[in-house]
């Protein structure tokens, strides 16, 4: 194990041990699994950026996507348009992730290869069916004049 020494504000130090001491746990202890985790985060991050898209891959997903929005005036109409091209739109966490239909792999974000879930909604009103986040679609359609005020403040 190596031992090392750094310096810091004495004031800051004197707050740390004392919350080292309230949790019953040594700085050590604490700095180690600091350490640790601050390793491990930035793997993660190094991790998740190799593993980006295909830019071929995202250059088609592009172009279909925009063919859909295209002939599309509704969100149903949407999807039935990528249905047609092999693909569809599924709620994942605050926006929408394009599914292939044959194996249901995961293709990207709906915001690498269109418009992002807020865009759509504002364009399709209320929220995608099933979205885990409904409140997010919600704010999308909740506009704010020049003076401010959303379209409900406006309308009292």
């Amino acid at each position: 194990m190596v031992e090392t020494a750094f310096r810091c504000d004495d004031v800051l130090w004197r707050r740390f041990t004392a919350l080292c001491r309230e949790r019953d746990e040594t700085p050590d202890a604490v700095l180690r699994d600091l350490v640790r985790l601050e390793v491990h985060r930035c793997e993660r991050r190094k991790a998740r950026s190799a593993e980006g898209i295909d830019q071929r891959l995202q250059a088609r997903l592009r172009l279909l996507v925009a063919e859909a929005l295209v002939d599309s005036e509704s969100r149903g109409r949407l999807q039935s348009t990528l249905r047609e091209r092999g693909l569809r739109f599924i709620p994942a966490g605050g926006g929408l992730i394009p599914v292939d239909l044959a194996g249901g792999a995961t293709l990207a974000k709906a915001s690498q290869v269109g418009p992002p879930y807020l865009a759509l909604a504002r364009r399709f009103g209320p929220g995608f069916p099933g979205h885990p986040n409904a409140g997010l679609a919600a704010r999308a359609l909740v506009r704010v004049d020049r003076r401010g005020l959303t379209s409900r403040q406006a309308r009292v």
